[in-house]
């Protein structure tokens, strides 16, 4: 069985399982300096929404499974920028710098049209728009495959404001 299969049978098994108390392995996930594959187990805590569940994945190398926790989702759930914002990045670390920042546009829409966003949903939608764009200017596909090409698109990002005197 291939690496990709195993992945997304585990991810299919640990949806199955509700994720509550699963530990999952995104086996699909790269591996760390020591080899080892990422690992998370799934936080229950109450009042946790989708976003911060799927932003935990991401934080623990599983991008894979935040995405089958927003599949596995209730459709009224996955609504949000947050949401959005949190898909993005998991369509970006998954390899997939287009779709993330076509992800990340067409939530800009529907906030500019709906004007059911936060201030702090649209900055983060605004800096995710920049840094995905930067990237995908540049030509990278898959950010993890040219890392070098990535930092030189983010080189003129990351230089310090200059304030006028």
């Amino acid at each position: 069985m291939s690496r990709a299969s195993e992945g997304i049978a585990t991810t299919v098994l640990a949806v199955g399982m509700g994720l509550t108390l699963a530990l999952v392995v995104d086996l699909g996930a790269p591996r760390g300096r020591d080899s080892k594959l990422a690992t998370t187990a799934s936080s229950a805590a109450a009042g946790e929404g989708l976003a911060e569940k799927m932003e935990a994945q991401i934080a623990a190398g599983a991008p894979g499974v935040a995405l089958a926790l927003e599949a596995s989702s209730p459709p009224d759930s996955k609504n949000g920028a947050a949401v959005a914002a949190a898909r993005a990045r998991a369509q970006f670390d998954l390899g997939d710098a287009p779709r993330a920042l076509s992800t990340v546009r067409t939530a800009i829409r529907i906030c500019n049209a709906t004007g059911g966003c936060t201030f702090g949903e649209k900055a983060t939608l605004n800096r995710l728009e920049v840094v995905f764009g930067a990237v995908v200017a540049a030509g990278v596909v898959d950010p993890k495959s040219d890392p070098a090409r990535v930092d030189e698109a983010l080189h003129g990002l990351l230089r310090p404001a200059a304030f006028a005197h």
